[in-house]
């Protein structure tokens, strides 16, 4: 069993270290000050020289995205791609046009003509390649999640602070307007009093979620690729996770094991979290309780069953729900004391669109939407709906186009500002992922302090409000 992974107190003991290790980076952190390359200044009409380190299935996604940007505007160039393998090396090569191939990212990070590095990479070397390219002054966009561990996303949201670099977050959310304007919608009260949120993201294979084909890049499969140590960098791909013997197993499947993956909290609820969080508010989570287990897929570390109930300082909670073995989702629903609202999605938004079109003659000259948010009162409350509402007795949020989280990023990299899914609201999702993740583990309740920015056990009981007595 050690040799197989982590026991329970090998990970309590490394979780106490891990939050003292925060607790002392957090202090020192406001009276140190890393010493920083300053990066490239960006003239108007400068290209952005981009690198792109990870090489495998999400860089497929986001360099359509670049090659979309680069289409439109021509304003930025493909410089570099780097991997451990050489055949996804090859690979991204052919794909992007890059002119150099690198299999160690700091060859990448000491080119001076690098503005930006573009990371997907495994979710262990998230904080390490971050921090390193922030040092030598490159502008980041790092998918999600943020980090693999808490500490980490703290260190990262001081280092940014203090290096000024643009970093970007991927993950579903702040990019899409619509949930923007139903931020607006929640904050000007017109659903009453927000109590909970409910976020559900199931997929169900007859593999096995993350049991992708060994070799290949995802769900596609390379049968002629050869693997091994001669042409995969095994130590390189470990970095700072336990080393191991080479394993194809962890390789190619990674989001399976905990040392490399929180499993379908980071993988799969990060995204939704990061969206519930838009519409509600970005905060920092109270505290946690994450259940679940492997009950169907007997393979992995990581369960295939997941749930997490989160507490926010506002008074409300967000219920997580993660099942790999059940592809059955409930729409994205936030719960009001006046109201419900819930994000429709496919045939559910078209026939939602179809039935306010028949009631309400004005809306048949709106564009049929594959997204929207749908809110319907109370019963025992449908007054004061009405009165906060314009009298209606639904209300239907539409989507508007808006720029990729790509495209924020290279808009940002020009002007300086904090890009839409910036390091703080990053940090924010990510303690809600990790407090659940670490309940799951330890079996407690997890609580944090979001003064100290210090994750604890044994939180306090909940308040109580008993009535008067007469």
């Amino acid at each position: 069993m050690a040799g197989n992974g982590s026991t329970r107190r090998d990970f309590l003991t490394r979780k106490v270290a891990v939050s003292a290790a925060a607790l002392s980076a957090a202090s020192a952190g406001a009276q140190s000050r890393p010493v920083t390359s300053a990066g490239r200044v960006l003239g108007a009409n400068d290209r952005i020289n981009l690198a792109f380190i990870g090489n495998g299935m999400q860089f497929q996604t986001l360099l359509q995205v670049f090659k979309n940007r680069k289409q439109q505007k021509n304003d930025v160039e493909f410089m570099a791609v780097c991997d451990v393998w050489e055949p996804r090396l090859a690979y991204a090569q052919k794909q992007s046009g890059a002119e150099n191939t690198y299999r160690d990212y700091r060859e990448i990070l000491r080119r001076g003509d690098i503005d930006g590095v573009v990371l997907a990479v495994p979710d262990h070397w998230h904080y390490p390649m971050a921090r390193e390219a922030l040092l030598a002054g490159k502008d980041v966009y790092l998918e999600k999640p943020m980090t693999h561990a808490l500490a980490e996303a703290a260190k990262l949201n001081d280092l940014v602070n203090q290096t000024r670099r643009i970093l970007q977050v991927g993950g579903s959310g702040p990019a899409t307007r619509l949930y923007w304007k139903i931020n607006e919608y929640i904050k000007a009260g017109k659903m009453g009093k927000i109590v909970w949120g409910l976020i559900s993201y199931n997929r169900n294979t007859r593999e096995g979620m993350w049991d992708y084909p060994i070799p290949g890049v995802g769900d596609d499969s390379w049968p002629d690729a050869k693997v091994g140590p001669d042409n995969l960098d095994w130590n390189m791909w470990l970095g700072p996770a336990p080393k191991r013997r080479f394993s194809k197993e962890r390789y190619f499947r990674w989001r399976k094991f905990w040392d490399y993956s929180t499993g379908n909290a980071g993988d799969l609820l990060y995204h939704r979290l990061g969206t519930m969080s838009t519409m509600i508010g970005f905060d920092f989570p109270t505290r946690a309780v994450g259940i679940g287990g492997i009950y169907v897929q007997r393979n992995r570390e990581v369960p295939d069953t997941y749930m997490t109930m989160i507490e926010y300082p506002g008074d409300y909670c967000v219920n997580m729900i993660s099942c790999m073995a059940n592809a059955t989702s409930a729409p994205l629903t936030v719960y009001g004391n006046w109201a419900t609202l819930e994000v429709l999605e496919g045939q559910a938004a078209m026939s939602s669109m179809g039935d306010q079109r028949r009631a309400d003659p004005a809306q048949a000259a709106q564009p049929r939407a594959r997204t929207v948010a749908v809110v319907k009162p109370e019963r025992e409350f449908l007054d004061e709906f009405k009165q906060a509402n314009g009298g209606q007795i639904e209300v239907s949020i539409l989507p508007e186009n808006g720029p990729t989280l790509g495209d924020n990023w290279l808009d940002c990299m020009r002007t300086r500002e904090s890009p839409v899914y910036n390091v703080l609201r990053g940090y924010q999702v990510m303690a809600g992922i990790v407090l659940g993740v670490d309940s799951y583990r330890s079996g407690r309740v997890e609580a944090f302090d979001a003064a100290r920015r210090a994750a604890f056990t044994n939180p306090p009981p909940h308040k109580e409000f008993p009535p008067k007595e007469t």
